[in-house]
């Protein structure tokens, strides 16, 4: 009997003991559950502050994150102070940006969000316009006034447009980011056009065939077909002057031309047959600045009139890399690589899989000659993008490709 109550209550003990460390065991697997759960979320950002909480934004909160020079040659800046020369905007990708009217003041775009920003390089200091949201927004133009053009794709692989247009904020909400509306226009335009001193738009749509160009208003509502052909590969600019100028896709080693077309369709043949072309014409005048690429080599050509020889520049870029100053002396400023290291290097700077590593160069047309405006510190990878320069020629802002950075430049004369 003796034995028995023995046995029981050792098999008692033992269960008491097993349920206890089960329970253990249990607490120990849910903890380190919670603790990874936690750190998951703190990964991707939950619980903390919504960057959106003020009128900053998070491009500018992405900024505090950005890296500094020691010498402040290169630096994100502190709020409420003048910029650097040479000031990182942002770290957060931007998908396109331009000046306002006469100011110093640059608009630009979010690309995961499709917000509006602006940026003041006099006191280094960003504000978020706008509160409307744009998923995945992968090209973005402005015009003077501060109407924005958005580019995006659909999950179903469509094109989308769209025309913006920031609503005015009331007196007592200033500094409030306010909605962004306006139309959309017809799926899969291939190539835009921005006139931006009169928010006029051209676009190249596709046909069965072949494609049209057509103007546009920034409403959508008075359009006009003025092109068509049988080609669909096609770059457009639209400058101030009204004039509106066509180049066939760049590609390496590969004969293009550029044309200018009129208001009745003509197309008048600009340059011919040249490889790797890609060309910046210049508003109010017949200057020009061109490229080609042929066989590894770049080379920048310049024509301080249409009656006028080219001349070979003395550096090596492409012109999507350059700027016009807005000053009546014919300057340029070009951003130029160290090396190449790629006998396609169009096709594979703008597929992304190249990256470059810049310094700035001011180009005299009428001299044919350049001289360097700003070497950039070799630690610092910048892949100039999309330049566009203030109406009062002060500064220059761009992308870098590497990253999607925004970057600006103040121009010492």
């Amino acid at each position: 009997m003796n034995t028995a109550n023995h046995i029981v209550r050792y098999l008692a003990a033992a269960i008491i003991v097993a349920l206890i460390g089960g329970l253990i065991g249990w607490y120990v697997f849910v903890h380190r559950q919670v603790a990874a759960t936690d750190a998951t979320d703190a990964a991707r950002g939950f619980g903390q502050t919504s960057s959106f909480g003020a009128s900053n934004g998070s491009t500018f909160q992405n900024t505090a994150a950005g890296f500094q020079s020691s010498s402040s040659t290169v630096a994100t800046g502190a709020t409420g102070t003048q910029a650097p020369r040479l000031w990182q905007v942002t770290s957060s990708p931007v998908a396109g940006m331009g000046f306002i009217a006469s100011t110093t003041r640059l608009n630009f775009v979010e690309r995961a969000t499709g917000n509006v920003l602006e940026a003041d390089a006099s006191q280094t200091k960003v504000t978020r316009l706008t509160n409307t949201l744009f998923a995945k927004i992968y090209e973005a133009r402005f015009t003077q006034s501060g109407q924005v053009l958005l580019r995006a794709v659909t999950e179903g692989g469509a094109v989308t447009t769209f025309l913006g247009t920031m609503a005015t904020s009331s007196s007592d909400q200033i500094n409030v980011p306010v909605a962004l509306t306006g139309i959309y226009l017809a799926q899969n335009i291939r190539t835009v056009a921005v006139r931006d001193s009169s928010a006029q738009l051209f676009f190249i749509s596709p046909l069965s065939g072949g494609a049209s160009g057509i103007t546009t208003d920034w409403k959508g509502v008075v359009q006009k077909k003025i092109f068509s052909s049988a080609l669909v590969g096609w770059q457009a600019r639209w400058l101030n002057d009204g004039k509106i100028y066509l180049v066939q896709n760049a590609t390496d080693n590969v004969n293009g031309s550029a044309f200018q077309l009129g208001a009745t369709g003509t197309l008048t043949p600009l340059l011919t047959t040249l490889p790797g072309l890609t060309v910046l014409p210049r508003s109010g005048s017949s200057a020009l600045l061109y490229s080609t690429s042929d066989n590894g080599t770049l080379t920048l050509f310049a024509k301080a009139s249409a009656s006028e020889n080219a001349v070979a520049l003395p550096i090596h870029t492409v012109a999507d890399k350059c700027v016009w100053s807005p000053w009546t002396e014919l300057v340029a400023y070009c951003a130029v690589p160290a090396s190449v290291g790629t006998n396609t290097f169009l096709q594979d700077w703008y597929a992304g899989a190249v990256h470059t590593q810049d310094s700035w160069w001011k180009v005299d047309v009428t001299a044919g000659t350049a001289e360097q405006l700003y070497a950039t510190d070799p630690k610092y990878a910048l892949d100039v993008q999309d330049p566009v320069i203030d109406l009062g020629g002060a500064y220059i802002a761009f992308i870098n490709n590497l990253d999607r950075s925004l970057w600006m430049l103040k121009i010492d004369k």
